[in-house]
């Protein structure tokens, strides 16, 4: 038989385990919370820098995209520059008594559009007569004195030069002025549509 005090022990001990239980059960979901937002704020984590080495890569991708498309523009205007100084040429040196014939008008009408289309494309010519020299758009292929121009000047241009963009695809040839009693003139290269200025044939 079980004296009252075993029983108030019993009792106690008992209580003291279910207390302890759940103090442990406690610690269990706190720790089970802690782990579960770890988790998230892992893949949450993993998601943003996957999210952004997306977008990082379609960028990545449109520019190299877009930079193939001006280097074959480029390619292709390059290869059309000779075709475009013929024209030019031709169209320069139409002798008088054809001038008003159908037949010339209509090459003129051809080469505008041409120029139209070229200069929609970002094609436009530089280095015409009176700018600076600039050894960035113009190639020297004579020095002359001249009574116009100063020193330094282009005196005159032997093949126009073509720009595309910022990109430089054919620098203008030009004949630069040794000297004249002109004040300076200003400095830099100005740009022209595609179907301004002449050259020297």
């Amino acid at each position: 038989m079980s004296h009252p005090e075993d029983q108030r022990s019993t009792g106690s001990d008992a209580q003291s385990q279910a207390a302890e239980s759940q103090a442990d059960g406690a610690l269990s979901v706190e720790a089970q919370l802690e782990q579960a937002q770890a988790k998230a704020a892992a893949y949450l984590d993993l998601a943003q820098r996957t999210q952004a080495e997306l977008v990082n890569y379609k960028r990545r991708t449109t520019q190299e995209l877009e930079q193939k498309i001006r280097d074959a523009n480029g390619s292709l205007l390059t290869q059309l520059l000779p075709v475009i100084d013929d024209v030019k040429l031709a169209l320069a040196n139409v002798p008088a008594d054809l001038a008003e014939h159908p037949w010339a008008k209509g090459v003129g009408m051809i080469s505008q559009k041409l120029d139209g289309i070229l200069q929609r494309q970002g094609l436009e010519q530089i280095g015409g007569e009176g700018d600076r020299f600039d050894p960035h758009i113009h190639e020297a292929v004579a020095y002359e004195s001249h009574p116009v121009y100063d020193e330094g000047q282009v005196a005159s241009v032997y093949r126009v030069g073509y720009r595309l963009n910022d990109r430089v695809l054919r620098p203008a040839q030009v004949v630069v002025a040794r000297g004249s009693s002109r004040p300076p003139a200003s400095a830099g290269g100005e740009s022209r549509s595609v179907g301004e200025g002449t050259a020297h044939p």
